[in-house]
């Protein structure tokens, strides 16, 4: 009797707890899966068309001159689609990086960009070693100090958590781990649109790296 009780109880449990798991799990608003084609509403800034590509479930974006830091504003083959909902509800963008930046500076990531003076920059990139770190900039003048961590050898899944005026930056090697956070940087303040999407910079106008891209989502922050 008393293992015929543990077990139901066990059943329960495991019933109870999926679903539990799965009303916690953030909604997902849109996907990208890098197929055949690009969904709909995606905006390309500076298109090199000669320089990206659909390959086997990732865009492939050569690694260009070009970057956002202060006002320079070049950067090419800039992918952004607009914020599928306000500020006040927030929202989570995420997406699985595969790049092995060798240049100073150069760089692979995701990006929220008003335009090309107000920016915050989640990046891959080489500072003397690969890092993670965030970079904001309002009207063309850049916010120093960071935050950065070392970042993992391979593929990295790098997600910013946006909501009202804060934007958290986090990574992890895999799935299978929990995310790390790096820091927060306070999103620049603008009547422009809200675009969030991918970019890269820093490289050669004969590129000798790609950065790729895989499994874009943008999930529900909402509580």
């Amino acid at each position: 009797m008393k293992i015929l009780l543990c077990s139901v109880v066990l059943t329960l449990a495991a019933i109870f707890g999926t679903r539990t798991l799965a009303a916690d799990a953030p909604k997902v608003l849109f996907e990208e899966k890098f197929s055949d084609h690009l969904e709909a509403g995606w905006k390309w800034i500076r298109e090199r068309p000669d320089a990206w590509r659909l390959v086997n479930g990732a865009l492939v974006i050569d690694t260009l001159p070009g970057s956002y830091w202060e006002t320079q504003n070049n950067s090419q083959n800039t992918l952004v689609r607009p914020a599928p909902v306000s500020l006040k509800d927030g929202f989570i963008v995420e997406v699985l990086l595969d790049s092995e930046p060798k240049g100073q500076y150069e760089h692979a990531g995701l990006i929220c960009y008003f335009d090309g003076l107000n920016t915050i920059c989640y990046n891959k990139e080489s500072i003397g070693k690969p890092l993670v770190l965030m970079a904001a900039e309002q009207d063309g003048k850049p916010i120093f100090d960071g935050p950065y961590k070392e970042c993992p050898e391979g593929e990295v899944w790098l997600r910013l958590i946006i909501r009202g005026s804060k934007v958290t930056g986090q990574f992890r090697s895999s799935e299978s781990v929990p995310w790390q956070t790096v820091g927060d940087r306070t999103l620049p303040t603008s009547t422009k649109e809200l675009l969030v999407g991918l970019h890269s910079g820093y490289g050669l106008e004969k590129p000798q790296r790609q950065a790729r891209f895989r499994n874009f989502r943008i999930l529900s922050a909402s509580d």
